[in-house]
C-alpha cells in the first residue's frame, strides 16, 4: 500500500510539474553542433552551466541549451519556441500532442535535444542525463546528481528519495550568445 501510494504521489507530481512548465519554462544554453564536451566547454565560458544526473526515476528539467539523455521509460519533449533540434534514436512509440508535447512511450534509447526554451521529462531506469547551457532540473527517485554552476562551482548530491525543489544550473542572469 505504501509503495503504491509513493507511485501515486510521483505521478501526481509529475503531471503538476509538467503542467506547471507548459505555463512558463524556466531556461538551459547550448550549441547544437559537436559533442556534448564542446558544448559544455563553450557553454561555461559564456555563464552556462552542466549538469550531470543518473539513476531511476523521474528528471524534469526545462531551459536553454543541449541536453543528452538514455534511458528505459516514457520520455516527453516539449519546444516551447520552435527553434528545437530534436534527435531520438532507439525504441519507442511516439506521439505528438496538440498543445506540444511529445511523448515516447516505450523509449529506450538516446535522445538528444537543443533549443533556446524546452523541457525535457523521462521517467524511468538506467537515466542518464547530460545538460549543457541554463536551466532548472527537478529530480525524484534514486541516484546521483553533479550540477557545475557557471563560476565552476560544484554540487555533488544524492537524490535518493526525492530532488523536489528546483536546482538551477547555469547563471540565469548572464548574457549568453544566441549562437553559442
Amino acid at each position: 500500500m505504501k509503495k503504491r501510494r509513493s507511485i501515486v504521489l510521483a505521478l501526481l507530481s509529475l503531471v503538476t510539474v509538467l503542467g506547471a512548465l507548459s505555463l512558463g519554462a524556466a531556461a538551459v544554453s547550448a550549441d547544437d553542433a559537436g559533442s556534448l564536451a564542446e558544448v559544455d566547454e563553450a557553454a561555461a565560458a559564456r555563464g552556462a552551466g552542466r549538469l550531470h544526473a543518473e539513476g531511476d526515476g523521474i528528471a524534469v528539467l526545462a531551459g536553454r541549451g543541449v541536453v543528452d539523455v538514455t534511458g528505459n521509460g516514457i520520455l516527453w519533449i516539449r519546444d516551447l519556441r520552435g527553434d528545437a533540434r530534436i534527435d531520438v534514436s532507439g525504441y519507442g512509440q511516439k506521439e505528438e500532442f496538440e498543445d506540444g508535447w511529445i511523448q515516447y512511450s516505450g523509449f529506450r534509447g538516446h535522445a538528444r535535444v537543443s533549443g533556446s526554451r524546452i523541457i525535457v521529462c523521462i521517467a524511468g531506469v538506467d537515466v542518464d542525463l547530460h545538460a549543457g547551457g541554463i536551466g532548472r532540473v527537478m529530480l525524484w527517485g534514486h541516484g546521483r546528481v553533479r550540477i557545475i554552476s557557471a563560476a565552476g562551482d560544484e554540487v555533488t548530491d544524492d537524490w535518493s528519495g526525492g530532488f523536489f525543489r528546483w536546482h538551477r544550473f547555469g547563471d540565469p542572469s548572464a548574457a549568453v550568445a544566441a549562437a553559442l
